[in-house]
């Protein structure tokens, strides 16, 4: 699985939100330009930029793709068919990420933050789960506690945006363990969340700064899931980039 990110607190002077602007349509464009804040406008339209280009990659050009959203607003592609691949974007300050599955994953869900930013131990206590709450409380001071709560975060976040739920799914109804480790796994604790896909996690630094967390899953437990991690900055610059 493919996981593409950019670096929008040093794209000047808005070289990758230009580019990203020319692939949108006009519904895009317009819902960009709501935005009162230009740090929002940047996230959206490089966020939406990305998964164009990336759906599209060699075979799809960005423009000719199409959108639409599911229920809670978890967008997904509607045509051409060679698009048609489970994707999710997150973005935090300075940060745009967008991760692309492969033709056998049925889900995928993404989140990313940046490290250092301010974290309230009483959100923990109030959404999280009792073993992850048990989990912080090892933690013996306050940069690991505030490291450890973006992690679980994160993966929380990846997991309820996967399944394109959002927060109409209580944090508390699953629980990850091992959390420490770069895959750590997931416990359902409410049996509505049970089902036959098998999911794999992954906690990730995509950049010096940041913490993030990918959720892939697949209809077979035993397909193993690869991350490649790489820089849109990277295929902006490319000749072949539009």
């Amino acid at each position: 699985m493919n996981v593409w990110h950019a670096t929008t607190s040093t794209d000047q002077p808005g070289r990758i939100e230009s580019c990203c602007e020319a692939w949108l349509d006009c519904d895009e464009v317009a819902r960009a330009d709501r935005f009162r804040r230009p740090t929002s406008r940047n996230q959206h339209v490089v966020g939406r930029g990305m998964a164009r280009r990336l759906l599209g990659y060699e075979s799809v050009a960005p423009t000719e793709i199409r959108f639409a959203e599911e229920i809670h607003g978890k967008p997904y592609v509607v045509e051409p068919e060679a698009a048609k691949q489970p994707f999710n974007v997150a973005h935090t300050e300075g940060l745009v990420m967008c991760g692309v599955g492969d033709p056998h994953h049925e889900l995928v869900g993404v989140d990313v933050e940046r490290l250092g930013r301010r974290t309230d131990p009483a959100l923990a206590e109030r959404y999280f789960s009792r073993p992850e709450v048990q989990y912080l409380n090892t933690k013996t001071d306050e940069q690991s506690r505030r490291d450890a709560f973006l992690r679980v975060w994160t993966l929380k976040e990846s997991y309820i945006k996967a399944i394109g739920t959002g927060l109409q799914t209580p944090l508390a109804d699953f629980a990850f363990v091992d959390i420490d480790s770069d895959q750590p796994q997931i416990e359902m604790l409410n049996p509505k969340l049970e089902s036959d896909l098998a999911w794999q996690f992954f906690s990730i630094r995509p950049r010096p700064g940041f913490i993030g967390a990918i959720a892939v899953a697949c209809r077979r437990s035993d397909a193993p899931v690869e991350i490649n991690l790489q820089c849109f900055d990277d295929l902006i610059e490319s000749p072949t980039s539009v």
